[in-house]
């Protein structure tokens, strides 16, 4: 049976779980928890905390372009353990035009990604249409300063203003009319190979093994001052307080539960 100090020990562990980052929860870290309905109620707590570190995850990035929103599904394993498996929406957000040089928008199915290098030389995927040039005419990201690739390598550009670059369709890049490199696109073929994708802060992932990709530039067009914005279409401080409630509720129903059976075990074994 379930000690009243085991489980106002849960408890507290996964209220401080609240402040981290979302991850796979299971019974497996409740293995001494021997009550049905406490499991349950630990089990929905566990729930409550990863949907409510995305609603503060998605309020932090609501004017994050190429921002995804990223949930858990319930999945109820043969063994019976229940676990929460994160997963990435790849819906594209609605686009916006900025008007600015440096601001591309890439339409592709919802599959398509710029390709950058990160520190250390890895690559990394984003729909982060926000570039800019560094003190060595190369292009890179705003966020992070990231070189963004071409399918020949980083990207430079000539002496000129930023007024004065263009970008065809297909990725081809132009400094006053001049060809200078055509962005690298990586446009993934399955959704479901997607979700092998790790992301770094929700607008850029890596790969966790490799992934097919569609070949030529007729999978993708990119369009010049425009941005994606994020793809979070919930009503999200409604669901910040949802996501609260609900694991407050389930606190006290476990508590409620525990000291019932605290009360059921006296009385049944009286002094």
């Amino acid at each position: 049976m379930l000690s009243c100090l085991r489980l106002n020990y849960l408890i507290v562990f996964l209220f401080g779980m609240m402040l981290g980052t979302s991850s796979v929860f299971s019974y497996d870290m409740h293995g001494d928890v021997q009550d049905q309905a406490v499991q349950t109620n630990l089990a929905a707590m566990a729930a409550f905390q990863v949907h409510y570190t995305n609603f503060m995850y998605y309020t932090i990035n609501l004017d994050t372009p190429g921002f995804f929103e990223q949930g858990v599904y319930n999945t109820r394993r043969a063994n019976g353990h229940v676990e929460y498996v994160p997963f990435t929406r790849w819906r594209a957000g609605p686009p916006v035009q900025t008007d600015r040089a440096l601001d591309f928008y890439l339409d592709a199915g919802n599959r398509g990604f710029y390709v950058v290098r990160l520190p250390g030389g890895a690559l990394a995927f984003t729909r982060d249409g926000r570039f800019r040039l560094d003190s060595k005419r190369r292009l890179v990201t705003l966020t992070g300063y990231y070189p963004v690739l071409g399918e020949a390598g980083e990207i430079y550009f000539p002496e000129g203003a930023e007024q004065d670059i263009s970008i065809s369709r297909a990725g081809m890049l132009y400094m006053a009319g001049q060809e200078v490199a055509r962005l690298r696109i990586a446009v993934f073929k399955s959704f479901k190979e997607m979700q092998t994708l790790q992301t770094v802060n929700g607008s850029f992932f890596t790969l966790t093994r490799p992934l097919e990709t569609l070949d030529g530039h007729d999978h993708y067009k990119v369009e010049q001052g425009w941005l994606e914005q994020n793809n979070v279409l919930k009503a999200i401080n409604g669901d910040i307080m949802m996501a609260r409630n609900g694991w407050e509720m389930n606190q006290k129903t476990a508590t409620l539960i525990n000291k019932t059976l605290g009360t059921t075990a006296g009385l049944a074994a009286p002094n």
